[in-house]
């Protein structure tokens, strides 16, 4: 099982870009870009509430356990 971030998925809605989002969160592009391509092993609190603060999304909506990894 793999934490996955749906952080593709909200960028793709509101057209924004890695650089972008890393500005906006104030987070580094590679944070930003590991959590774009599911290329994570673990997850800051920060980085979380941050995410999920600029799209307006709750944990559960951005990150979600894949059970087929």
């Amino acid at each position: 099982m793999d934490v996955k971030c749906k952080l593709r998925e909200y960028m793709e809605e509101q057209e924004l870009t890695q650089q972008e989002v890393a500005a906006r969160t104030g987070l580094s592009p590679t944070i930003i870009g590991r959590l774009y391509h599911n290329r994570f092993s673990r997850l800051d609190n920060q980085t979380v509430i941050k995410v999920c603060k600029l799209f307006n999304a709750s944990l559960g909506e951005m990150f979600f356990i894949d059970e087929s990894a």
